[in-house]
């Protein structure tokens, strides 16, 4: 099986340290040992190298064989140690073993440094980067540890160039290292070091304990009174934010947006010529830590801003490596934007309807190859452009359905719906072909916002429309009418009518059907088509509050991983995330303010740390003229919840909130989210089986696949991972005893599970007299450990302490202390004592 690079992944699984009952370090007394690289090892750097006392580096002398004569257990012999009944080199001492001349002493471990790398994608399959052999010499070099860091071409007011950004120091080189297998299910005792354990841990159901991770807002350190937002935002990896002259899993996911000034109104009211719809400023910020990148004003010198409506991102300049943001500028032309805010194309022509009044209040931008010819196409309603030949060409304008009521608010979805090869657009009612050709059309319909899935099980797709606060489940080869119209609940007022949400499709209640989420003015509802009663019945619904718009968006995610999905919704005062399983029940809520145009929030891996994280947008929209309060400053209530106020002037709410669960518990999902219409395999990611080869990371696939017949898919705007939802890390430590007065020690930390182990682990470092174990102090890793990889933590004693290098120690990761993290096994967090042995000078 081939080995993945990416860090969630089940099968990346790591080499474990050859332990020994008594670990010692050898050298000579009152001496500093040499570490890996031939330096000194007295370092209290937490994170850094991991030598145990020397490596390949060192000579070797008269034992570099291991065959010398016999000697006593740890004893001098002839200026090396006796390790394993034969004298050894000090610089080849290792635990109980004697290395190899061209082996290094790591983790207690006899290894062979392969090649240089910097991730686990550097290396070959069967192997992950060890950064603690950053310095030592191997077989080949691999390439080089210096990186290139071309001039960065981020933003000025135009777009024109500037420079990078780096939040994240360049990463260290690491040596690859080879991987264990999984060790076999059917056999009980297998463990380290011949294989490796499964390592996952599976939350619990219940309230979503969900903390802020991070916010932006509500004002900026550009374009500062530019925060409000009420698109759907993305997520994926667009900028070298550690500025090593590549994008990879070293660099954290990015959230992109466009934000804008609404003066507390919606878009379309603010004050102004041109309205805010149309003068929002790009974004692109650091999904670590909530930083700006960048921020880009404008396209162009004569432009007045972007769309404030949904981006897409994804691989649209083929001839080099990476994603690229497509968006609207003011003026109504498609712009293609690279991940430091060049501006690389712009369309030959406006979108049609882009001069309409409040154009860019809602709406979004589609991906996908339409054609197969590797050149993906853009789409925003019934308008296709195409990116071939190094432009940005209209390809077509629909002039039947457009993909929403208004074309202020359109989106279409991409796919193959007819089973033909090639995708078409649907676009509400109507669905296109590549040249604009009408596949089917329902002039009887009114026309709305469409979702694609199998909801009969026939491994054939049917199309849902949402229009006028109605549904229709379509055939999606004919556009005939299978079930409905159906009424969705929440209309308040039937003679005003009401719009309705883009729709969701997911499995809810854990039965292996497909159900239908969507939203209308007063409920958010979960709807169960019955095809063999020919009705679309009501799973349940819960109260919501979105008196104005009724049609806002929603998402889906499955916290839990349990097979049940849960609903992300934010309307004009909440965000709320409702149980699919449960009658709706209210896991988790936030107070927020919206407009409410056709935005969602949603989920994603938003910092790269493996974990799902749950983003909300908001704008300033006044909370009194969209009644989260009367006029007599009193908070509405819904669902037994009160809103609460927020901190702008006008107690509403501006920019971005991620939120995650507070012990980081939340499962695994993909670091991508590039479109309303999101549906997984429409964008490639490489830790999973969405694409067909080569399935590069945010790469537009040539062939989509159907999403709709994969097994772990058959679903819309809901974010999920084939395989790898319940990997976690695994924290083990082993301790080192260096020959040293005052008394060093060294404790490795290395990850064996399959998730990454964050920054910040606490380790605890004991002095054992008799049964008595004395706590001396702590130290915590700096950086985050991908699975396999060691970091070292050092506690040296104070001239004076009551400790000598020959007394016992160990070292403990107490997982009380340590809360930001669950781990697969927590029986493996103490090391061994340990004391140092030294060899006492003749």
């Amino acid at each position: 099986m081939e080995t993945k690079s990416r860090i969630a992944s089940a099968s990346l699984l790591v080499i474990a340290a050859v332990s020994c009952s008594s670990p010692a370090t050898v050298g000579k007394e009152g001496e500093d040992l040499p570490d890996a690289s031939g330096g000194a090892s007295g370092s209290s750097d937490a994170g850094g190298k991991a030598g145990t006392g020397g490596g390949a580096g060192w000579d070797g002398g008269l034992f570099g064989d291991g065959k010398a004569t016999e000697c006593t257990e740890h004893e001098p012999c002839d200026g090396g140690v006796c390790v394993g009944g034969a004298c050894c080199a000090i610089a080849q001492a290792c635990g109980e073993a004697c290395c190899k001349v061209d082996e290094t002493c790591f983790a207690n471990a006899c290894v062979v440094p392969g090649k240089i790398c910097h991730a686990a994608a550097d290396c070959d399959p069967g192997q992950y980067c060890e950064l603690g052999l950053g310095t030592q010499p191997g077989p080949g070099d691999g390439g080089s540890s210096d990186a290139t860091v071309e001039s960065g071409s981020g933003p000025d007011a135009a777009g024109d160039g500037g420079g990078p950004v780096c939040l994240e120091p360049v990463p260290a080189p690491g040596r690859c290292l080879t991987l264990p297998p999984e060790c076999p299910s059917n056999t009980p005792d297998a463990g380290p070091p011949d294989c490796l354990l499964p390592c996952e841990y599976h939350p619990p159901s219940g309230k979503l304990d969900a903390v802020v991770k991070w916010s932006w807002g509500p004002t900026a350190t550009q374009f500062p009174n530019h925060t409000d937002v009420w698109s759907t935002p993305t997520v994926g990896r667009l900028y070298d934010t550690n500025c090593d002259g590549k994008v990879d899993e070293l660099d954290p996911p990015n959230v992109v947006f466009v934000s804008g000034d609404t003066k507390q109104l919606n878009c379309g009211n603010a004050n102004g010529d041109p309205d805010s719809c149309r003068t929002g400023v790009l974004r692109v910020l650091d999904g670590r830590s909530g930083h700006e990148i960048w921020s880009l004003r404008k396209a162009s010198a004569s432009s007045v801003g972007f769309m404030g409506l949904s981006l897409a991102i994804g691989d649209l300049d083929t001839a080099k490596p990476g994603m690229e943001i497509a968006a609207i500028t003011g003026e109504g032309y498609l712009v293609i934007i690279d991940g430091t805010g060049k501006v690389l194309r712009t369309s030959d022509k406006v979108v049609p309807g882009s001069d309409a009044a409040n154009f860019g209040w809602g709406g979004g931008l589609a991906i996908g190859d339409m054609n197969g010819d590797g050149a993906p196409e853009i789409s925003y309603g019934a308008t296709v452009y195409t990116t071939a030949n190094g432009k940005l060409t209209q390809v077509f304008h629909g002039t039947l359905g457009k993909g929403g009521e208004s074309v202020v608010y359109a989106m279409s979805a991409l796919a193959d719906i007819d089973g033909d090869g090639d995708m078409e657009l649907v676009a509400g009612t109507t669905a296109y072909d590549y040249e604009g050709k009408t596949v089917w059309n329902r002039a009887d319909l009114a026309d709305g916002f469409p979702a694609i899935a199998d909801l009969d099980g026939d491994t054939k797709p049917e199309v849902i429309l949402v229009s006028k606060a109605k549904m229709y489940i379509l055939n999606g080869a004919t556009g005939a009418t299978r079930l409905g119209p159906f009424d969705i609940p929440g209309v308040l007022d039937p003679v005003k009518g009401a719009h309705g949400g883009p729709p969701t499709v997911a499995d809810f209640d854990g039965d292996g059907k497909r159900e239908i989420g969507v939203a209308v003015q007063t409920f958010y509802s979960v709807l169960k088509p019955d095809f063999v009663g020919k009705k679309i019945d009501v799973l349940w619904k819960m109260e919501s509050h979105d008196l104005s718009s009724s049609q806002t968006g929603s998402t889906v995610f499955d916290f839990e991983g349990d097979g049940k999905a849960e609903v992300i919704y934010a309307d004009e005062c909440f965000l709320w995330v409702f149980d699919g399983a449960n009658k709706g029940q209210v896991k988790f809520v936030a107070s927020h303010s919206s407009f409410t145009a056709d935005e969602a929030s949603l989920v994603a891996d938003v910092d790269g740390d493996g974990h799902a994280e749950m983003i909300m947008v908001s704008n300033s929209a006044s909370p009194l003229s969209w009644k989260c309060i009367d006029a007599q400053n009193v908070p509405t209530k819904v669902n037994g919840v009160t809103w609460e106020p927020g901190p702008t002037s006008n107690k509403g709410y501006r920019g971005l909130k991620v939120f995650a669960d507070k012990a980081n518990s939340w499962v695994g999902t993909r670091a991508l989210w590039n479109q309303h219409t999101y549906h997984v395999n429409n964008i490639c990611d490489d830790r999973d089986s969405a694409c067909k080869a080569p399935n590069v990371y945010g790469s537009i696939p040539k062939e989509e696949t159907e999403n709709w017949n994969t097994t772990w898919l058959n679903n819309y705007r809901q974010n999920v991972q084939d395989k790898g939802l319940f990997n976690a890390p695994d924290a083990t430590v082993l301790l080192e005893v260096q020959c040293v007065t005052p008394v060093v020690l060294d404790a490795l930390v290395r990850n064996l599970g399959s998730a990454i182990l964050p920054a910040g682990v606490q380790v605890d470092f004991y002095h054992r007299q008799g049964n008595k174990d004395t706590l001396l102090g702590s130290a915590a890793t700096v950086s985050a450990l991908f699975p396999g990889q060691v970091g070292k933590v050092t506690w040296k004693a104070k001239p004076g302490d009551a400790v000598q290098s020959g007394d016992l120690f160990f070292a403990r990761v107490d997982p009380k202390k340590n809360p930001t993290f669950h781990e697969c096994r927590e029986g493996n967090n103490e090391s061994a004592p340990s004391s140092a042995n030294c060899v006492v000078p003749k």
